[in-house]
């Protein structure tokens, strides 16, 4: 098949500098990876087309595509696609969840953010730039399940997402991020949890007298101030699953799926990973297992009569 050929030369020439073992290592697994997704059914008439010569981004959503599908696989879970609905019907121990990835562009960012390699150029971290991507990704999945003005009825009420079934947003934020990794945001926890649960910066609490901290906690940032062309500010909401209209949503699965998981590296070399959270909605209609989607943490709120908490729960490795 000429996509599949085009595709693996595409990932060879990006890899061109690195060592020959990888690069070869990485070039089977991704052939394998391939035919694997086309073998079950999972991509659509056009999906070998854009991987293999589609735009950068183009490109790295499908990988990405094919990425989540193995790890999936990996962790044991079957997989079925419909081409009209979500991108993956995912089945473990007699439970099913529609899974709807999306890898956003990285608009807004600067490109000197985007530039840095591991061994040049400092730059501040993007926080509210790159949780304005998740709030963006989020509206745009949302609306697909629930419909819109554009998307009239949705998966629910074209009767593609039944009304019980578990719906999880999948956010692949591996476009918004230089070599350095990482799902956290200003607050030290996922930048989902901050963009679902209205979480800001950590903030300490002193004691006036004796200047010693005495508590820790994080501030309450309901929306993020975003600048239009014209000037103006809008405000876009960053407390979601404190609304009631994301309740068909069961959780968010934030990720940065990376191809370098695929190799095995030397030995004293540390092994690249998927980084994955999973963060559960307190008011879900059909709430997902804690620990069930495979990720390194899942986070999970209590609400008391004046506070939220959220609470990370450790999952298996990704």
């Amino acid at each position: 098949m000429q996509h599949k050929t085009d595709f693996l030369l595409r990932v060879g020439n990006r890899w061109r500098a690195a060592r020959t073992h990888y690069r070869d290592q990485l070039i089977k697994e991704l052939s394998a990876m391939f035919d694997q997704f086309h073998d079950l059914g999972l991509a659509d008439p056009h999906f070998s087309q854009r991987l293999a010569t589609g735009g950068d981004s183009e490109h790295q959503q499908r990988l990405a595509e094919m990425l989540l599908a193995k790890h999936l696989l990996d962790h044991g879970f079957t997989l079925a696609s419909t081409h009209t609905g979500p991108d993956f019907k995912a089945t473990k121990d007699d439970i099913s969840v529609w899974i709807e990835l999306v890898t956003p562009e990285p608009r807004g960012i600067a490109p000197n953010w985007l530039s840095i390699g591991d061994d040049n150029g400092v730059s501040s971290y993007p926080h509210t730039e790159i949780a304005l991507r998740y709030t963006s990704a989020l509206k745009e999945k949302h609306e697909k399940l629930t419909g819109s003005a554009r998307n009239q009825g949705g998966y629910l009420g074209k009767g593609i997402v039944g009304s019980s079934d578990p719906y999880v947003i999948a956010i692949n934020q591996h476009l918004l991020q230089n070599c350095f990794r990482t799902l956290n945001g200003i607050s030290q926890i996922p930048t989902a949890c901050e963009v679902l649960y209205s979480v800001g910066a950590q903030q300490f609490h002193m004691d006036r007298a004796t200047g010693r901290i005495v508590d820790a906690d994080h501030s309450h940032r309901p929306s993020l101030h975003k600048e239009g062309l014209d000037g103006k500010v809008a405000f876009i909401p960053a407390d979601n699953f404190l609304n009631a209209t994301y309740r068909p949503v069961s959780a968010v699965m934030a990720l940065d799926l990376q191809e370098e998981a695929l190799i095995t590296t030397d030995p004293g070399t540390p092994k690249k990973e998927h980084l994955a959270a999973v963060i559960h909605n307190l008011h879900a209609l059909n709430p997902v297992p804690p620990r069930f989607l495979p990720a390194q943490e899942h986070w999970v709120a209590k609400m008391s009569e004046n506070a939220l908490e959220l609470l990370k729960v450790h999952g298996i490795p990704a």
